[in-house]
């Protein structure tokens, strides 16, 4: 049987996620911390990394032969993705918003598009300073990070010890990219009317892909919000409340992972790791 694999996600930015992957990577022993917040990853701050090596992520993109071409635009209209476009004459001209699917070059009457490789970002190899970590790492203005991270989780999928992935805020592709591959999902939340309505949809997205989820609950004495009732409407735990504290956000400031510098965070982390190694007989 594979050792466990958690995913952290969060219904939005700001709620604690990468604090809490970054207390589960020093606190758990022998895991392998894998970054796929490719837009902005930052476990290599928290766990002061060094890098060992890096991989470059390419898509296929068109490569249009104007010779071949003959404007028909069949091109232009069978791309869901509005990355084709085409004025007056002109061949199609492709953006940034392709997503490397290849239909183009299926419909292409006249056999005018091949595909070439785009770099779109990378995969990183680092040392830490409690074991290691992978991140993907999304080029500067490109806008699909979807890619990146699914090279990062076949980087990682071979290597056979426990892993946290840290994934993408919010609720859309790039978060689900990172959940699926997880044995299990542990949601970060605050008890905030913007926290429970974006844990609704975390929830909402995550139970579709049936997984087993549990629901930690950050800043819990800073407001009200019935996250308990809404944790329960989908089935799922509320496994850990972590108080407001200043000495964590002192920590975090520094570049520190919280259960470093306060005990509560690594003892209810661990009983969340515990949780999902009884729920799923690991």
């Amino acid at each position: 049987m594979s050792p466990l694999t958690i995913a952290v996600a969060s219904g939005k930015g700001g709620t604690g996620k990468s604090s809490v992957s970054a207390s589960l990577a020093v606190s758990v022993p022998d895991i392998l911390a894998v970054d796929a917040d490719v837009e902005e990853p930052n476990l290599g701050v928290l766990l002061g990394s060094e890098p060992l090596e890096s991989a470059l992520i390419s898509l296929k993109v068109p490569a249009i032969d104007s010779r071949l071409c003959t404007r028909c635009g069949e091109c232009v209209s069978a791309c869901k993705f509005g990355a084709l476009t085409m004025f007056g004459e002109t061949p199609p001209k492709v953006n940034d918003l392709c997503h490397g699917c290849g239909l183009c070059t299926m419909v292409c009457p006249t056999g005018a598009i091949s595909e070439i490789d785009r770099p779109i970002g990378e995969i990183r190899h680092l040392k830490t300073i409690k074991g290691e970590l992978y991140e993907g790492r999304l080029h500067v203005g490109k806008p699909n990070p979807v890619p990146v991270i699914e090279g990062l989780i076949k980087t990682v999928q071979g290597i056979n010890v426990p892993k946290v992935i840290d994934c993408a805020p919010g609720n859309a592709c790039p978060m689900v990219a990172g959940v699926r591959y997880a044995d299990a999902v542990l949601l970060v939340t605050e008890p905030t009317p913007f926290g429970s309505a974006d844990l609704d949809l975390a929830l909402q997205a995550v139970t579709n892909l049936r997984k087993p989820v549990g629901v930690l609950v950050n800043r819990s004495d800073l407001a009200a919000a019935d996250i308990d009732g809404l944790a329960a409407k989908y089935g799922a735990p509320v496994l850990a409340r972590l108080p407001f504290s200043r000495k964590i956000a002192a920590a975090y400031a520094e570049g520190t992972p919280p259960a470093l510098a306060d005990s509560l965070w690594a003892v209810e982390l661990g009983k969340i790791w515990d949780f999902f190694e009884r729920t799923l007989n690991r």
